[in-house]
């Protein structure tokens, strides 16, 4: 009667080779259905002549989905923690973003500090947004002699704000994705943030007139 193979350690590498690039394949896709739904959304929706304020101040929770594989976890991880991002739009649909965030568990935290372009589209008492930012990202993992690292981070995301008062709004949703490169290793996050917006000023759109008819 034959025996069976036992695994060996190149094939066992292989598999968990593969199994990371499909988890890495799976949560960019995610990004990008969400991205492409948010686009899909916007586009439908009735056009209406609505302002954008010039300063902006959001301010909240927010969830992350760490990739933490890379320090030796089994899984990722998650963590909760705030989101601080101060805008100032400079047109109607274009702006100047940063963020300010940290994210905690048992384990492990990250900090971030990323700024970037960020537009605006105004719909009805909704004002979508998408934004990509660029900064420094800062982890400490707890676990044995407890390291931490600094490196890059990149920030693609999108939302949407329901206006609420002349100086509040609320941040519906808030969706990112954040890919780090601490412990020359890549991980590849998604963060969920809600919260409120406080905003000051406004920019009007501009209405575009019809020619009139000749005399």
């Amino acid at each position: 009667m034959r025996k069976n193979r036992p695994v060996t350690t190149t094939q066992a590498q292989s598999r968990s080779l593969i199994q990371d690039c499909q988890m890495t394949l799976i949560k960019r896709g995610s990004t990008t259905v969400f991205l492409s739904l948010f686009l899909f959304i916007v586009a439908s929706l009735p056009s209406a002549a609505q302002d954008v304020p010039r300063i902006e101040v959001f301010g909240g929770y927010s969830y992350l989905r760490f990739d933490s594989r890379s320090f030796g976890f089994a899984g990722s991880s998650n963590l909760n923690g705030y989101n601080l991002a101060p805008a100032f739009n400079v047109f109607h649909g274009f702006g100047v973003v940063g963020e300010l965030s940290g994210q905690y568990g048992s384990h492990l935290n990250l900090r971030d500090v990323a700024v970037g372009p960020q537009i605006l589209y105004p719909r009805n008492n909704l004002i979508f947004f998408a934004h990509v930012m660029y900064g420094d990202a800062r982890t400490h993992v707890s676990v044995g002699n407890g390291p931490g690292d600094t490196a890059r981070v990149i920030v693609a995301g999108a939302g949407a704000d329901l206006h609420y008062s002349s100086r509040l709004s609320i941040r519906v949703v808030q969706v990112d994705y954040l890919r780090t490169s601490l412990f020359h290793g890549t991980q590849n996050n998604v963060r969920i943030s809600t919260g409120l917006v406080y905003h000051w000023g406004e920019i009007k759109e501009k209405k575009h007139k019809m020619p009139g008819k000749a005399p």
